[in-house]
């Protein structure tokens, strides 16, 4: 990280999905929270982590991005 993002103020979300068998399946929710409507890649928006648990079905995408770019889009719509 370059030292001009220094203080970036960053927001997190859990996606919680009941699915954890299919792993493409958990895998293509995630890489679409990282694109926009038109398919390109938000900037901002990292895919921190996946777990899934089998035995229960469950998968749990920890997602952040900017808050900055979040306000951004608010005013925007």
């Amino acid at each position: 990280m370059s030292s001009s993002r220094v203080g970036l103020r960053l927001a997190a979300c859990l996606l919680n999905i009941s699915e954890a068998r299919r792993k493409y399946i958990v895998e293509n929710i995630a890489k679409a929270a990282l694109l926009d409507k038109n398919g390109k890649k938000h900037p901002q928006v990292s895919v921190l982590n996946i777990f899934s648990d089998q035995d229960y079905n469950r998968s749990v995408i920890t997602i952040a991005v900017s808050v900055d770019k979040l306000v951004d889009k608010c005013n925007q719509a």
